[in-house]
């Protein structure tokens, strides 16, 4: 059973430049893994940190990929990325 993070309450030291670790207690009530993306913005003097979207697998995030269309990537690129999240999905 998820617990609300309110009640739940940690304190951490940042590493060099800033950097901080979000606790796994936090990650797995939110239902992140190890790699995530964070929006930060500050309301009342406060930093708040929420994640930056939900996927509900994997599976589904690596369609969202799949269906990015953009020219940042070079076609060789872009080909080798697909193959290995198309490889993934068959797994």
């Amino acid at each position: 059973m998820k617990t609300a993070i309110s009640q739940n309450k940690k304190y951490i030291k940042s590493f060099s430049k800033g950097q901080i670790t979000v606790p796994k207690e936090f990650r797995d009530i939110l239902g992140l893994g190890d790699v995530f993306w964070l929006k930060l913005y500050i309301a009342q003097n406060k930093i708040i940190a929420e994640p930056a979207q939900e996927t509900n697998s994997s599976k589904e995030y690596a369609q969202k990929i799949l269906d990015i269309k953009g020219t940042w990537f070079s076609v060789k690129d872009w080909k080798g990325v697909r193959r290995d999240v198309e490889k993934r999905l068959r797994a």
